[in-house]
């Protein structure tokens, strides 16, 4: 039986075995990097890495119509090109953020695409989008930037489309949605990150109402 549309404290695994293939418009979502991040409940060695994303990768695939994600290092895009390679690879140009790279600094960031969305609309294959250093981490250790999930939702959905995030993490993806009218399914195993997360979506539903309440 499909789940309903939802935020789940969940193993995601669990989660996307219950959707039938190509049930969702898109995925979008940011995976563990095996780099040694501080998780409550995984973790996050590269052997660890392997194994999640090698169960993980194929089931995205399955019940999604497109995927968005990153390839976590740019060295791993040999691994995904060996087992699962993309269709397409889009470029996250995040500006100088003064984080460390094998040369330097790291300014960009590969981002796999697998299919396409039915709704997509036409869109360019760099996100130009900063982190905010004062976004806050919402309790999790790798947040991404609310503009970054907008800009790829936006460009890859229409109103009323179906978006999957399997790893949801501080909730970012939820709240794009929400913003956008997308309907939102997602899942984090770690209950502290989802408690956070389902804190953080319904505070961002309150702002909204309240916006809405003023404009009256």
């Amino acid at each position: 039986m499909t789940l309903a549309p939802g935020f789940y404290n969940l193993d995601c695994m669990d989660g996307m075995a219950q959707f039938p293939d190509k049930y969702f418009d898109l995925c979008i979502t940011d995976p563990p990097y095996g780099v040694n991040l501080e998780y409550n409940t995984y973790d996050d060695t590269e052997e660890n890495w392997f194994k999640l994303m090698g169960k993980a990768v194929p089931e995205m695939i399955r019940i999604s119509k497109m995927a968005i994600f990153p390839s976590c290092q740019i060295k791993r895009l040999k691994w995904f090109y060996d087992n699962f390679p993309p269709d397409w690879v889009m470029c996250w140009n995040k500006g100088s953020t003064g984080a460390s790279a094998f040369i330097g600094f790291n300014d960009w960031e590969p981002l796999l695409v697998y299919g396409k969305s039915k709704s997509q609309l036409y869109m360019h294959d760099v996100v130009n989008i900063t982190p905010d250093e004062k976004m806050g981490n919402y309790g999790h250790p790798c947040p991404k930037p609310l503009k970054w999930v907008k800009w790829i939702v936006s460009r890859a959905t229409v109103e009323g489309d179906k978006v999957l995030d399997p790893f949801t993490g501080s909730g970012t993806t939820a709240i794009a949605c929400h913003q956008l009218q997308r309907e939102f399914t997602g899942f984090e195993l770690d209950a502290d990150y989802y408690k956070a997360a389902t804190e953080r979506l319904e505070r961002a539903k309150a702002q909204v109402s309240m916006t809405e309440l003023l404009e009256v």
